[in-house]
C-alpha cells in the first residue's frame, strides 16, 4: 500500500513539473506578442535581443551587413512571423557588378547579393531558403505556415527592367522555400507585399519613383483588385505613404497641398472594403505613422522647428472612433515607432540633445514614463517590425 502511495506521489510530482516546466517554456520563449525584437551591432556581428518592458534578452547572433570596410549595419531586411517564433533574414553573401550603370570616374556600381535565411527563434537554428526572394517583398500568411514573395530579378534599376519585358512574378511557399507555387505575375516594374490578412495579400506597386499602385490579391481565386483613393490621382503621383492596418483593411495615406507660404500634409484614412475615405488630420508635416493593432488607433510624429533650427518631434496618438489627437510625448528627431502588442508600451530611437547617438526608449501608454534602455550609434540599433 505504501509502495503505491510512494508512486502515485512521484507520478503526480512528474506532472506538476512537467507542467511547470511547459509554462516557464511559453514564458520564456520569444513571443512577440509580449515584447519587441531589436537588433544591436557588436563588431562583425549584429544580435538580436527579446525586449519585454525594460529587460532585454539575448536570441541570436548572426553575420551583420558589411556597408564599407569595417562598417557593419544590421541586416538589411527581417520579417517576424505572426507568433513570434521564425524569422526570415537576408544574409549578405557577397556583390556583382552592375552592368550598363555608368557611375563615371571608372566606378563601378555594385549590387549586393543576399541569401533568405529561416532562423528558429527559440532554438538558434538556421537554414537557407533555396528560392530567389526579392528582399523587400515578403509576408507570412496569417497562420504562419507559408509566405507569400516577390521573385528578385537581375535588373537594378526600373528603366531596365521595363526594357527587359519582364514581369514581376508573385510565389506561395512554405516558410523554408519548400512546395513553392506561383501564383500571378504583375506588370508593375516593383511589387511590394504589405500584409497576408484573411482573403487577402495586400501590395504596392511601382512603375517609377512616381507612378505607383496599390491593390490585393485573392490567393484562392487569384482575382486583382486595384483600388484609387480619394483625391489621389490615377497613378497615385500625389498618393504618399500608404500605411496598412494589420488587417489591411484600413490604410492611411497622405496627400501634399503646397500654399506657396508652405506645404500642408492632409492625412486620409481609407477603407478597402468600404470604399470609403475620410479626412482625418491636416498638420505641417508627418515624419512616422504606426497603427495600433485594432485599427481604429494610430501614432504619428509630427516635427516643428524653432527660429534657431532646433527640432521639436512630437508623437500623437489618434483615437478615430472619437476623433481625438493627444499629444503623449515631445522630444528630439523620433524614428522607428514599434508598438508592442502587449498593448502598453511604446518603443522608439530619439537622437541625444548633444552628440550623434540615439537613445532606445520606452514609452509607458498608461502612466506617460519614459524609459531609456540603451543608447548607441543609429546605425548600429534596428528594431523589427
Amino acid at each position: 500500500m505504501e509502495l503505491k502511495q510512494k508512486s502515485f506521489f512521484i507520478l503526480i510530482a512528474i506532472i506538476i513539473g512537467i507542467g511547470l516546466g511547459f509554462l516557464i517554456w511559453q514564458y520564456l520563449s520569444p513571443v512577440l506578442g509580449r515584447g519587441v525584437f531589436y537588433y544591436q551591432v557588436e563588431g562583425d556581428k549584429v544580435n538580436l535581443f527579446l525586449l519585454k518592458n525594460s529587460h532585454s534578452e539575448k536570441i541570436l547572433s548572426i553575420p551583420a551587413r558589411e556597408i564599407d570596410p569595417g562598417d557593419f549595419r544590421p541586416p538589411r531586411r527581417s520579417y517576424l512571423s505572426n507568433n513570434g517564433k521564425i524569422m526570415i533574414y537576408f544574409k549578405q553573401v557577397g556583390e556583382a557588378p552592375v552592368e550598363d550603370l555608368d557611375l563615371g570616374e571608372g566606378m563601378i556600381a555594385m549590387r549586393v547579393v543576399y541569401n533568405p535565411t529561416l532562423v528558429n527563434l527559440r532554438n538558434d537554428e538556421e537554414k537557407e531558403i533555396n528560392q530567389q526572394i526579392d528582399s523587400a517583398s515578403l509576408v507570412f500568411s496569417p497562420n504562419d505556415s507559408e509566405i507569400a514573395w516577390v521573385k528578385q530579378v537581375d535588373e537594378s534599376t526600373y528603366q531596365k527592367i521595363e526594357e527587359s519585358g519582364r514581369k514581376r512574378e508573385l510565389w506561395i511557399s512554405k516558410p523554408d522555400g519548400e512546395e513553392a507555387r506561383f501564383l500571378a505575375d504583375f506588370d508593375e516594374n516593383v511589387v511590394l507585399l504589405q500584409r497576408w490578412s484573411g482573403d487577402y495579400i495586400y501590395f504596392q506597386g511601382l512603375w517609377d519613383v512616381n507612378n505607383r499602385s496599390m491593390g490585393r490579391i485573392n490567393p484562392k481565386t487569384k482575382q486583382v483588385d486595384y483600388l484609387v483613393p480619394r483625391d489621389c490621382e490615377n497613378f497615385l503621383e500625389n498618393c504618399n505613404n500608404v500605411e496598412y492596418s494589420r488587417s489591411g483593411t484600413k490604410f492611411l495615406y497622405e496627400i501634399i497641398n503646397d500654399t506657396g507660404d508652405k506645404k500642408i500634409t492632409i492625412l486620409y484614412l481609407g477603407d478597402f472594403e468600404k470604399r470609403e475615405f475620410l479626412e482625418v488630420l491636416t498638420t505641417d508635416e508627418i515624419s512616422d505613422r504606426l497603427w495600433i493593432d485594432d485599427g481604429e488607433k494610430f501614432f504619428y510624429t509630427e516635427q516643428e522647428e524653432d527660429k534657431g533650427g532646433a527640432v521639436t518631434e512630437t508623437i500623437h496618438l489618434v483615437d478615430i472612433k472619437n476623433q481625438t489627437d493627444d499629444s503623449i510625448y515631445n522630444g528630439s528627431y523620433v524614428s522607428q515607432l514599434t508598438f508592442d502588442k502587449g498593448g502598453r508600451y511604446l518603443y522608439f530611437l530619439e537622437k541625444e540633445k548633444e552628440g550623434e547617438n540615439f537613445k532606445l526608449n520606452r514609452l509607458d501608454l498608461k502612466t506617460k514614463d519614459i524609459k531609456t534602455i540603451l543608447t548607441d550609434n543609429y546605425n548600429k540599433i534596428l528594431l523589427v517590425q
